[in-house]
């Protein structure tokens, strides 16, 4: 017999993994961005705007890892979670979001990427944001 516990247990486990990976991710992205960001600043203080976008936008999947853990929680709390597969595929989720999300540590890396191309050339400032957004697919596609 399987106890509720094991049900609860299970889609903690799928909320937290879903939450806590894209944060690790998104703490080193927006750390990287923010390096490469604060050097080209110190060169060119009038591209603040531009850099401010590249170091946020690895944030997006502690967003999306925030929802999927709502969801779980939600679910948990309104008593639809009661068993086991739905503990399961709690994990499955959070594991899905979870690695996804840790894509955004790379994608800081490409923001940082694109603040020193921007501080050598400004009118590459669309490709850089669209280059540091294109990793973003990969945390969309585990969402």
């Amino acid at each position: 017999m399987v106890d509720i516990s094991d049900t609860m247990l299970l889609a903690s486990i799928g909320a937290g993994l879903a939450v806590g990976l894209p944060a690790i991710g998104s703490g080193i992205g927006v750390s990287l961005a923010g390096v490469g960001g604060a050097g080209v600043l110190a060169e060119k203080p009038k591209e603040f705007s531009t850099v401010i976008i590249l170091q946020a936008l690895p944030q997006t999947a502690v967003v999306f890892g925030f929802v999927i853990g709502l969801m779980i929680v939600l679910g948990m709390l309104s008593g639809k979670i009661t068993e086991l597969d739905q503990g399961a595929a709690c994990v499955g989720a959070g594991v899905a979001m979870g690695i996804s999300g840790l894509t955004a540590a790379w994608m800081g890396m490409v923001g940082a990427a694109s603040a020193g191309a921007i501080a050598r050339n400004p009118r590459t400032k669309s490709y850089g944001i669209i280059l540091t957004a294109m990793p973003d697919l990969s945390v969309l596609l585990g969402f």
